[in-house]
């Protein structure tokens, strides 16, 4: 349930179609196929330990820190259908037993109740901007709360969209930074989300990651807990 004035209905309703007819296969071993993205994975569970993702959709990317290492694997996502089939996929997985898996389903306020400081590595995989401007700058906040000490994060972005394609795709702004693409976007440039992700992190790497059988990139922080 999202926060008052916070409508996530249309969101949750487009990944409950997405996730509802996926076939909850899991990944066969620890590679992405994406080099950069690997890295990225790599350094996040260099330490092992706890890991949340917070969106964390199908719980692919829970299954690949497992496969890394990681001992504690927590996702939460606000799509019924997402948790489902994560929960089916983490089932098939038969990874070992050492990994353990809770799924919640929920959204921001889901953070709330849990454990300050008792996370190593966090997850906000094409989340944080497709949040309102106000839940992005909580989950921050909270990545700062729920890291402990030496917390590692590891931040996919969605790529900015300059004035032209806004017009030219006929995005509809809501307001300011924030579109409605059919979904949220809050289409902060990479400079913005630098300042952004620094107010509880701090930036150890930057990348951009290129998908090409979409043709599409996105942007990979890597940061620390201050």
């Amino acid at each position: 349930m999202a926060r008052p004035g916070r409508d996530y209905r249309r969101c949750a309703d487009y990944w409950d179609q997405v996730f509802g007819t996926e076939e909850p296969r899991p990944p066969r071993d620890k590679g992405t196929g994406n080099p950069v993205l690997d890295r990225g994975l790599d350094w996040l569970c260099a330490k092992g330990g706890r890991v949340l993702d917070f969106g964390c959709g199908n719980g692919v990317l829970l299954l690949l820190c497992a496969l890394r290492g990681g001992t504690e694997l927590v996702g939460v996502d606000l799509s019924p259908a997402a948790v489902t089939n994560a929960r089916a996929r983490m089932e098939a997985a038969r990874i070992s037993p050492s990994s353990r898996f809770t799924l919640l389903e929920g959204g921001v306020e889901a953070l709330d109740g849990l454990e300050a400081g008792s996370f190593d590595a966090l997850i906000l995989s094409n989340i944080l901007d497709n949040l309102y401007p106000e839940d992005a700058a909580e989950v921050l906040a909270q990545a700062g709360r729920l890291l402990g000490p030496g917390g590692r994060a590891l931040i996919k972005l969605n790529p900015w969209l300059s004035p032209e394609q806004v017009h030219a795709w006929n995005i509809r702004v809501v307001e300011g930074d924030l579109l409605d693409d059919g979904l949220l976007l809050w289409n902060n440039t990479t400079q913005r989300w630098r300042e952004l992700i620094g107010t509880t992190l701090d930036i150890v790497d930057y990348e951009t990651v290129y998908y090409p059988e979409y043709d599409q990139t996105n942007r990979l922080f890597l940061a620390e807990k201050k």
